[in-house]
């Protein structure tokens, strides 16, 4: 029937977005492996980074992900390249819209990056490691996008092949 059908959507598309999520904060570890292995601090306060991120991640994905989805769906596009692109800008545009570095009059600040002192802003005006640091950090968030779209479409495909009833050979003359 036409709610049963409704409802193994949805129940795909719940799976495929909880995949999205789950694999968020691999992406994390994946992403901070360098600085957590050069460091020689604990990782205090890594679980709440976890969670935070999380809550984010399934957000993004119930707000821009899923509705993305169903709009490549309705398109007959929903191939893992075209939900790959969309998942990488929708990660990323988000962090490249909010944190543009600005100019603020007789403002500094340093930082260090990649082990670094560098200076950011000097006088109001973003250094080239302020863009440096913002490209990186788009890139980081386009990469967190890219890896819950892959993750949606893996799942999803794999709930869809399960959908699909087996067939059998017929006997070979009949």
């Amino acid at each position: 029937t036409a709610a049963c059908l409704l409802h193994r959507h949805m129940k795909k598309i719940l799976m495929a977005s909880l995949a999205a999520v789950v694999v968020q904060p691999l992406v994390l570890m994946a992403r901070m492996a360098p600085a957590f292995f050069s460091s020689p601090g604990d990782l205090d306060g890594l679980g709440v980074v976890v969670l935070v991120m999380s809550q984010i991640a399934g957000v993004m994905v119930l707000a821009l992900g899923v509705p993305a989805f169903l709009a490549l769906r309705r398109l007959r596009r929903e191939s893992w390249t075209s939900l790959a692109l969309v998942g990488l800008v929708l990660g990323a545009a988000p962090v490249a819209a909010l944190f543009w570095p600005q100019h603020s009059k007789g403002y500094s600040e340093g930082e260090y990056w990649h082990g670094r002192f560098v200076q950011t802003y000097v006088n109001g005006a973003p250094t080239s490691y302020a863009w440096l640091e913002y490209g990186e950090d788009v890139l980081f968030f386009g990469l967190h996008g890219l890896a819950g779209a892959l993750a949606f479409y893996g799942v999803w495909r794999l709930l869809a092949r399960a959908d699909r009833p087996i067939q059998t050979a017929s006997p070979a003359g009949g």
